[in-house]
This record gives C-alpha cells, structure tokens and sequence, in this order.
C-alpha cells in the first residue's frame, strides 16, 4: 500500500489490541470475582496467560497466528460467558462487533502480501456461537447470575468496545481506501519507467493546457531501434531515463511527458515562439553533444523535434498532431532538427 501499512504498523496495532485485551480480562476477573463466577474466573486468569503469551507472538511477527487465536479467545470467552451468565450482560455484542476487526486484518494482511487468515470462516463461527449459546440459556437457563450493577457495567462497556472497534476499523477502511485511489490515480498517469507524466495525465488536464501562453513539441530519438538492437532492451530503457532526467533538468520550465515509446510531448510557457524555438534547438545540440554512458557502452545519439504554437480553434489532441506533423517532417528531412 505504498505504504500505508507495513510490518512494523502491524507489529503495534496488534501490540496495542494484545494490551487493551489484558486490561479487559483484568477486569473481567474483578467482575466475575466479585459475583463468585468461578468457572469465568479461572478461564480469564487462563486468557491474561495468553495474552501474555502473544507478546512473543506478535514479537516473531507470526501476525496470522495472533489474529486467529485471539479471534478464537475472544468467540470462547463470550460463548462461556453467555452460557454460564446469561443474554442480559452485552457479552453477545462482541460476538458480531469482533467481525469488523477480523476483515479489517485480513485487508491490512492481503495488502501487504501476507499470510492471512479468510474473514468470513470466522465470522462464521462467531454467529454459530452466538446461536448456539443463545439456545443452551434460553433451553436451560444459566448456572450463575450478576448483580444488576454488574450488568450495567458490562452492558456499557461492551457497548463501548464494539462501538469503538467498529468506528476504528471504518475509519481505517476510509483512509485506506482513499489511499488506495490516490496510489492508483497516480500510477495511472505516470510512465512506470521514466516516472514522467504519461499521456493520461495530459487527457485529465487537458484544459488546463489549453492556453495561449504555451507551445507544445514532440521529441523523437532518432533510429532507437538500432539503440535496441545493437546494444539491448536495457540499454535503450537506459536512453530513455537518462533523456528524461536531462529533459527535466535542461528544460526545467516545461512539463516533460512520456508519450510512448521514444517520443517525448514537452509543454512550455510563453507566446514567442521564436524563442521556444531557440530553447529547443539549444536542448538538441547538448544532447547530440552528450555521451550516454551505461557499463562500459557509450553511445551518441540526435533526437528531431516538431513544434506547435497554440491555435486556439485546436483541441488538445488536434495541438498535438500538428507538432507530430512537424516531427516527421523533421524525421523525413534529416533528422537532428527542430521543424517549426
């Protein structure tokens, strides 16, 4: 995710859920304690052993083992509860709140190419456990009862902790989400290879080119195919970055784009374009001048530039094709010019 989430993330969210869980089962000692609960008294000193246990767990980053049984913990836990309690303490809640947090690890661990545990099997058993405990009280009733102030802090902080699990993991979801079509937008408009603006990119801000105080060109390698076949693929994937980093650092007023394959648009500012003229012949003559240089393997090489001014009857893409015209008037009349 670029990255949003990663290991480390992951190390302290689950670090924190292991010590927000402690701190409950502490409590809930005290709870059951206080209302001679044995049997839930003895399994939370069971579960502060585990939880403690985690620690290493989550330590060795075996992040599927912590998420599975915890799940496994808390659907036990709340079953027990249930069964030995009874339906009126909100320990129900739990077993439908925990789900959001079971999807929300297995989206953080999908992301990051982790090993995950699927969700839905374990909402599964989350439900199957809240009708089957809901049955065994409503059948047979319950071997032990709570104080009614007992359950009224039961009830709330139950509540509390669905309600904040659930607004957590949506948030969460919200920004990942966000984040996730800001990464997608990005690469969407951007050449993988030279990490120049793409051709995309000028088609969403089209408008926003369209001006009389621009000029565009299109740039051109001159026989790049005998770049490739001579010298290999990434040799001449080599060209281009190193074209792309000069275009960016000698034409630092213009937008660079990757307009696919060895062809470069270049967007400049200004209505004289005489001048554009002058600073684009000046960018071809450095770069005939220039030594590509890559293990060994120097290469010189020309490129040949069409170059548009604005007419303001012309979309983008009609700007575009008069510059393209123009480059291959270039190409047919020599190559290693500028053709206005």
């Amino acid at each position: 995710m670029n990255q949003l989430f990663n290991r480390s993330k992951a190390k302290l969210i689950c670090y924190i859920l292991n010590f927000c869980f402690l701190i409950i089962h502490f409590f809930m000692i005290y709870i059951f304690t206080e209302n001679n609960v044995t049997p839930m008294v003895q399994f939370n000193i069971f579960s502060i052993i585990f939880y403690v246990s985690m620690l290493i767990i989550i330590y060795l980053g075996f992040f599927k083992f912590f998420v599975t049984a915890t799940y496994l913990e808390i659907v036990l836990h709340m079953t027990l509860a249930i069964i030995f309690t009874g339906w009126d303490h909100g320990f129900q809640i739990t077993l439908i709140g925990i789900n959001s947090l079971a999807f929300f690890a297995e989206y953080v661990s999908r992301s990051m190419q982790d090993k995950y545990v699927p969700a839905a099997p374990l909402g599964t058993l989350g439900m199957i456990s809240y009708i089957v405990s809901f049955i065994i009280t409503n059948k047979k009733g319950t071997p032990y009862s709570l104080s009614s102030e007992s359950s009224f802090i039961l009830q709330i902080l139950w509540g509390l902790v669905v309600f904040i699990i659930l607004i957590a993991c949506l948030q969460l979801f919200t920004l990942l989400s966000f984040h996730s079509e800001r990464l997608l937008s990005i690469a969407a408009t951007k050449d993988k290879l030279t990490d120049l603006p793409n051709r995309y990119h000028i088609a969403k801000f089209e408008n926003d080119y369209l001006s009389n105080n621009r000029w565009i060109a299109l740039a051109d390698i001159d026989d790049f195919k005998k770049i490739n076949d001579t010298y290999g693929h990434n040799y001449g994937d080599f060209v281009l970055i190193k074209l792309a980093e000069l275009m960016q650092k000698d034409l630092p007023e213009c937008e660079i784009c990757r307009w696919g394959g060895e062809e470069f648009l270049i967007i400049g500012k200004g209505h004289d374009i005489d001048i554009a003229y002058k600073i684009l012949d000046t960018f071809r003559k450095s770069i005939e001048a220039f030594t590509f240089s890559k293990d060994g393997t120097d290469v010189k090489l020309t490129i040949t530039i069409g170059l548009a001014s604005f007419a303001p009857d012309l979309s983008m893409t009609e700007w575009i094709n008069v510059a393209d015209k123009k480059l291959y008037a270039g190409k047919y009349g020599g190559k290693n010019q500028v053709v206005l």
